[in-house]
């Protein structure tokens, strides 16, 4: 097969991979516990070790020019860079700060690096622990003076890094931060403890002499589980995972502006109605509308609060059909959509919020297989299959990082793939996809319905060097109603499953078929993808089922 050699079938099954998929949030949880078994509860400590910067030969990645000549150590596809780091590192949490450098921290390696993506260049910087063991940092943010604070699962669950005077000081919380966010206004640090079921906050305290920094917790009542925060107008929301609850607290201050309290003052959805789904993290668009990750079923939901209703939004289907998990969510710098990273999706996406069209980027985890760049323009090929599998084969993206001076790049993390990558928005996709059509309607009771969703795919920015060169795009379907993106006892299938985009200005319309068998009533949605395998686009319809 040329220069690269595949494997002829996957390692990992699709009934394991279910699994996991399914059972993947009860698993955090669960890890979480064992590594905060043995954590001290002392506040406030401070570990004054320094360390030195390892030998720069060492671990240092050079990138000649990732766009002729690309390095093993840096992988470019037409969307996604790829940079590897060193053998069992681990990388979760990531950050990029704003002079543009990429911090993350070793899990098995207990290091932390910064990545310079301008020349590739990659330091290592021991973190200096008394005892050496495996530890998962989930949280990264850089504070108002620079400084890079972490968390990670071990005897010292929070670290600040001074990169100016490269020195590390630990400081003790209740349980480690899962989640950290920076108060733009005040400078104060925000977290989650998730097994400790607190909201804490890192205030610096200004003297005559020096500074410190006063760390307070707040307790939210057992088994509420507390994973992602999000700060506005003096308020902190929290996800609350085991409870299925969104909750707002008004955070109280005294004269001095520091914390004192927090005062819960909305708690959704309200009593009376059922609650989200393993609710990983939130985002408040404005004082009408939310956005919840909810892990299980792998939708990103807008939740109306004057209405107390809410419509899910799958991810596309993947190939293999999986759960794709949907985790951490970031705004765009120009708050017209939603970054977040798909747990085992192998796909970062964003979430467009005013024509909610869903775009959603593949990440390559190996060197592109020949003959095809992709293995997708040849489905039926039982090679190309196996190939294309092997090429964007599940591995866990856990983490992700704005680029605070770009709107059109992203970060990830990939934790056992021992990598971080930029999504980057600035190369057009070639294509679009959109109906007219808003909601279907069926009755529960009537078998014999059939819904037609028409659709039409559209050319962007082509360049054909001749007549018989076409851009194949597939076209899937997906819902809401099951994990995996599929249907539940309704067939949909399109009339044709391809189409060849030859021009900019083309369009070709394309037809859903929907043939209800007995549906359970609900309110979902219906996505409707097109993907050139390098990139999906999906517009929603909405399905009630009365």
């Amino acid at each position: 097969m040329g220069k690269h050699d595949w494997k002829s079938s996957r390692k990992i099954t699709l009934t394991f991979k279910k699994i996991i998929g399914i059972a993947a949030f009860i698993t955090v949880i669960v890890l979480a516990t064992i590594l905060f078994s043995n954590l001290e509860t002392q506040i406030m400590t401070e570990n004054k070790k320094t360390t030195d910067e390892r030998s720069a030969s060492e671990l240092t990645l050079q990138n000649v020019n990732i766009s002729k000549n690309i390095p093993d150590s840096v992988f470019k596809s037409k969307y996604v860079t790829i940079y590897s780091l060193p053998n069992k590192t681990g990388p979760n949490g990531i950050l990029v700060d704003r002079n543009d450098v990429v911090w993350t921290s070793g899990s098995f390696s207990q290091s932390l690096f910064r990545l310079d993506p301008r020349d590739g260049n990659l330091t290592s910087y021991l973190i200096p622990e008394e005892k050496h063991s495996n530890t998962m940092v989930w949280s990264m943010v850089e504070d108002k003076d620079g400084n890079i604070w972490f968390s990670q699962f071990g005897s010292n669950p929070l670290w600040l890094f001074d990169p100016h005077i490269k020195k590390f000081n630990s400081y003790h919380t209740s349980y480690p931060p899962f989640q950290m966010k920076v108060d733009n206004t005040t400078g104060d640090i925000w977290f989650t403890t998730l097994i400790g079921n607190t909201v804490g906050v890192i205030q610096k305290v200004e003297n005559k002499t020096e500074s410190s920094y006063k760390i307070i917790e707040f307790p939210l009542g057992a088994s509420t589980t507390p994973s992602g925060l999000f700060l506005k107008d003096d308020a902190v929301w929290v996800a609350e995972l085991s409870t299925g609850k969104i909750i707002k607290f008004k955070i109280l201050r005294n004269n001095d502006g520091l914390v004192v309290n927090i005062i819960k003052t909305l708690e959704l959805p309200q009593p009376d109605k059922i609650r989200f789904s393993s609710p990983i993290d939130v985002l408040v668009q404005n004082n009408e509308t939310i956005w919840v990750t909810e892990h299980a079923p792998s939708t990103i939901s807008e939740y109306d609060i004057k209405s107390n209703s809410w419509k899910r939004f799958s991810t596309a289907r993947t190939i293999p059909p999986i759960p794709t998990l949907p985790f951490w969510m970031r705004e765009s710098l120009d708050h017209k959509g939603i970054w977040f990273n798909e747990h085992q999706g192998d796909r970062i996406a964003f979430l467009n919020i005013t024509d909610h069209i869903l775009t959603e980027f593949n990440i390559p985890n190996n060197q592109v297989p020949d003959p095809s760049p992709y293995m997708i323009n040849n489905p039926i090929s039982r090679q190309n299959i196996a190939a294309q599998n092997d090429y964007y084969s599940t591995i866990f993206t856990l983490n992700l990082s704005l680029d605070p001076t770009n709107p059109n790049k992203f970060w990830f993390s990939q934790w056992d793939n021992n990598k971080v990558g930029m999504v980057d928005r600035t190369e057009i996709v070639p294509f679009d996809i959109h109906s007219d059509l808003t909601k279907i309607i069926f009755s529960d009771n009537n078998t014999t319905q059939t819904a037609i969703i028409n659709a039409v795919v559209l050319g962007k920015n082509i360049t054909i060097p001749n007549k018989d060169n076409h851009n194949v795009i597939f076209l899937s379907a997906s819902s809401s109603m099951r994990t995996d993106g599929g249907f539940e006892k309704i067939v949909a299938n399109f009339t044709t499953n391809t189409v060849s985009l030859s021009r900019s200005d083309q369009t070709v319309p394309v037809q859903l078929v929907l043939q209800n068998e007995g549906a359970k009533p609900g309110n979902y949605t219906v996505g409707i993808s097109a993907s050139n395998g390098l990139v999906t686009k999906t517009t929603f319809v909405d399905l009630e089922i009365r």
